[in-house]
């Protein structure tokens, strides 16, 4: 009796404590081209909502993911730590699933919150494992509603059958471990389903990881959207990508306004991403036309169209409106800053850091002396304005080799520096190798000297029981 008693004070103090915390909403999109967007100079299709909530607060010009590629990039932001720490280095794909996915000994940004408190929920994709041990709902996410693989069907229909492959699926959203029969487009479901949680959660604090797969494919165009595309685009995959980039748009419209109209915005940080660059290169597997001008590079490159995304933050009151930060911040900072907003601890060994101070303007200071990365046979280290990279060329199917940029002169990476600055060249490479010693091999997909952006056979789907 005592020890119920106990237990049931320790609830509630912890609920009373958890009542001012601010709410966390993380938006990722999936495969955006940095240059579609109208805030960064995109012409063809109008988004307005995407550019007002960079408006809102401030957008990071210079904002990384730690993988050109969806599953590593999500698992650095899911614990704060660079994925290649922990053998995360590729897409998990259906195999020996209990050696799949994200290591069990590695602890999320769900788990911390939900030990203080929060109310957690993903939304969307989650390609971070597929069985039991490694499902959202055992790893700190209270409530999952989406699919678990890289990619799914928008167009949803109640007596479709559901289909499973590898990377991709068919028909098969999950509620928890319950496949659900749905009617309607994916991403209105997916944001109906996070204004209903946000609704449901009212009277304590909630961290919301939304994770759209708008605008991977495949490039399905919802009915309500098609006469919104512009008339004179004719090629189908572009038609297609734009049509999904309008629902996009819509969709943070709604969540906005939503947080507008229950006052729930002054109270909830809002972090937007893409996990990667635009997929524009034919014929690259995931082809989805995205553009990421200026930057040079796509999905699966560690040049900068590859890691470089949108990203903002946005908190009314707390972090000044219509502002850039021009340092380099990384998702690997996602996990430190809700923590501390949360008043949470932090598992041993993140490498990110709270992005209120800089952000708010209250630290000069750079938030990171370096951020490195790691993609198989592909390097890449930034050090200020200056960049250092060995991506992988998709037409020749070879190394570039170490290549210098001044990205302060040279966003596009076009001018190769290393025989001007054979010292800094040096210096960079150093610091490159003394991060990957701290690295350990790939736990799947081969050696770091494969080329895991390479098209593979298309796996077999198999469709599974209604």
């Amino acid at each position: 009796m005592l020890k119920s008693l106990l237990f049931a004070l320790l609830l509630t103090c912890l609920s009373a404590l958890a009542a001012d915390k601010p709410n966390i909403l993380i938006i990722f999109a999936d495969d955006l081209g940095y240059g579609d967007i109208g805030v960064h100079g995109g012409k063809i299709i109008p988004t307005p909502n995407i550019d007002a909530l960079a408006a809102s607060g401030v957008r990071c010009t210079s904002g990384y993911v730690t993988c050109p590629y969806c599953s590593p990039s999500r698992a650095g932001m899911l614990t704060g730590r660079a994925q290649t720490r922990f053998g995360h280095e590729f897409n998990p794909h259906v195999g020996k699933e209990a050696e799949l996915g994200l290591p069990l000994d590695q602890r999320t940004i769900a788990n911390e919150l939900h030990d203080v408190g929060y109310a957690t929920s993903l939304i969307g994709k989650w390609h971070q494992g597929f069985d039991k041990p490694h499902h959202p709902n055992s790893r700190g996410f209270d409530e999952f509603f989406g699919f678990l693989v890289g990619g799914h069907n928008y167009a949803q229909h109640p007596d479709a059958d559901p289909e499973f492959g590898s990377g991709h699926s068919h028909n098969m959203i999950y509620r928890g471990d319950k496949l659900q029969k749905l009617d309607g487009f994916l991403t209105d479901i997916f944001t109906d389903e996070a204004i209903s949680f946000m609704d449901r959660n009212k009277q304590k604090p909630w961290m919301l990881y939304l994770a759209y797969n708008a605008v991977h494919t495949p490039l399905e165009i919802s009915p309500s959207i098609a006469s919104r595309i512009p008339a004179g685009v004719t090629d189908p995959n572009r038609r297609g990508y734009l049509g999904l980039l309008l629902g996009l748009d819509d969709a943070i419209g709604r969540l906005t306004a939503h947080l507008k109209a229950t006052g729930a915005d002054k109270n909830t940080l809002v972090l937007f991403v893409s996990d990667n660059g635009g997929a524009g290169r034919k014929p690259y597997l995931a082809y989805n036309t995205g553009v990421n001008t200026p930057l040079r590079g796509d999905k699966g490159q560690t040049l900068e169209g590859g890691i470089r995304v949108p990203f903002f933050a946005s908190w009314p009151g707390k972090l000044p409106a219509g502002t850039t930060y021009d340092r380099p911040v990384s998702t690997l900072d996602f996990l430190p800053t809700a923590c501390e907003l949360a008043g949470a601890k932090q598992a041993d060994g993140v490498e990110g850091v709270n992005l209120l101070p800089y952000l708010s303007g209250a630290n000069k200071s750079a938030p990171h002396a370096t951020l490195s990365w790691r993609f198989g046979p592909q390097k890449a280290i930034r050090q200020g304005d200056w960049k250092l990279t060995d991506a992988r060329d998709f037409d020749t199917k070879t190394q570039s080799g170490w290549r210098l940029y001044d990205l302060s002169k040279d966003i596009s990476e076009a001018h190769d520096l290393s025989a001007q600055f054979p010292d800094k060249k040096a210096e960079l490479i150093k610091l490159w190798e003394e991060w990957d010693s701290h690295n350990i091999a790939p736990k799947w997909h081969g050696s770091i000297t494969e080329d895991p952006t390479a098209p593979g056979p298309k796996p077999a789907v198999k469709k599974k029981s209604k």
